[in-house]
């Protein structure tokens, strides 16, 4: 992934993939541990080198997929909802989303749906959809 810096992002650029990153874990009716682990670990590794933009509050935007996703998990928001949500938001701003973001994106995804025991049958669904959806059809699933 690249480091180069480029402009920044919004807060509801993150929280759209908050939502994502939400229904990819919740597609089977569960978040464990295992994936909010992963997602944060996620979030330093792919997000944080993205920009250097900031909330309000002086911390760095991409802390808002976390934000949100928690925040979905505890109301148990359903998966297919965050999804729409974020499909809407993709279909609307598709040039905010380059190769680079697209390819974070996947890393993400795939490396949560992972986390626990490898992918169940929802997820490897969820992933597919993904994919279809952000054209890259023949990306390695």
């Amino acid at each position: 992934m690249k480091t180069l810096q480029r402009k920044k992002h919004s807060e509801a650029f993150y929280q759209k993939l908050g939502y994502l990153f939400y229904s990819i874990a919740a597609t089977d009716h569960r978040v464990n541990d295992a994936e909010k682990e992963a997602l944060l670990a996620l979030i330093v590794e792919d997000w944080l080198s993205l920009d250097e933009a900031t909330d309000a509050y002086g911390t760095d935007s991409a802390y808002q997929i976390q934000i949100l996703f928690d925040f979905l998990n505890e109301k148990s928001f359903d998966a297919e909802n965050a999804w729409n949500i974020f499909e809407r938001y993709f279909k609307n701003n598709i040039a905010a989303f380059d190769e680079d973001i697209i390819d974070r994106i996947f890393h993400t995804s795939e490396r949560m749906a992972e986390s626990l025991n490898g992918r169940n049958k929802s997820e490897v669904r969820a992933l597919a959809r993904l994919h279809l959806l952000l054209g890259k059809e023949t990306h390695i699933l």
